[in-house]
């Protein structure tokens, strides 16, 4: 069994065009992707996601459903024409190919995972984020 500690994990700066748009991002099973473990996987896509207050992950959709849980916080979630606030402790299904967007609407650090049922999960972005020097 592997075991892995979202505090412990190496989280990448993230950030994209627009206001607010950065957030930290690691993960956690994608030997190419930022905040890379040596774990890897085959079938699924996992991903941690933290962000500041105020801050944002821009519009995007993924080519498979996204199972997205906030463990800490409240954030704002943008999916398709519906806009719904996500205290921790939630699971929200966002559907494959759909446009949608998640803000810190709170007050304190959000942190999230999404997990995606394939391996690499492809994202597209209508700002393509980049990592950055920022923390």
């Amino acid at each position: 069994m592997e075991i892995i500690q979202f505090d412990e994990l190496e989280l990448n700066a993230v950030e994209q065009d627009g206001p607010n748009a950065h957030w930290l991002a690691g993960f956690p099973f994608s030997s190419n992707r930022p905040g890379e473990t040596m774990m890897e996987s085959e079938d699924y896509t996992v991903v941690y996601n933290e962000l500041n207050p105020g801050a944002r992950i821009g519009k995007h959709r993924d080519a498979a459903d996204e199972l997205l849980i906030v463990l800490a916080g409240t954030v704002e979630a943008v999916v398709g024409s519906e806009t719904a606030t996500i205290d921790a402790g939630t699971l929200t299904v966002i559907p494959a190919d759909t446009d949608h967007s998640v803000r810190n609407a709170g007050s304190e650090t959000a942190r999230m995972v999404g997990v995606f049922a394939s391996a690499p999960a492809d994202s597209t972005f209508d700002s393509e984020p980049i990592i950055s020097d920022k923390r």
